[in-house]
């Protein structure tokens, strides 16, 4: 069974207890002050935006539901925690070896065009053959 994405359970959850998403916003930022914005539940909401564990967590806390109900927190946990910005490099590298990821096998040119600068230069290829063809 494919797990529901967050964009879909969010909307049901704050849905089902009449919430609007400025009162959703609301109840989270009385339980993380860093606060989530109506903004943020819509872009989540319409899919164009990853959550952190952090705003998971305010939004499971103000519907009441545990965090593991939406599979993205697991998955924002283990970006947390392997984020040298955030744990340091160190205990980056510590939480890697603990995890027993294998390699992946990713190859550069994976990498490369799945980065913003791949990305870039892809729409700007698009945009040069499209006046082009004018």
């Amino acid at each position: 069974m494919t797990p529901k994405p967050i964009s879909e359970q969010l909307r049901e959850l704050r849905e089902a207890r009449g919430w609007s998403r400025e009162r959703l916003s609301h109840e989270a930022y009385t339980i993380d002050e860093d606060g989530t914005s109506y903004a943020q539940i819509t872009a989540i909401e319409r899919g164009n935006r990853r959550a952190s564990a952090a705003t998971i967590l305010a939004l499971a806390e103000a519907l009441e539901v545990d965090p593991e109900v939406f599979p993205e927190f697991r998955l924002a946990l283990g970006r947390h925690l392997l984020d040298e910005t955030k744990v340091g490099l160190a205990q980056a590298m510590k939480n890697l070896e603990r995890s027993r990821l294998e390699p992946t096998g990713v190859k550069p040119s994976d990498v490369r065009r799945h980065s913003r600068a791949g990305k870039l230069k892809k729409a700007q290829a698009k945009r040069t053959i499209g006046r082009s063809r004018k």
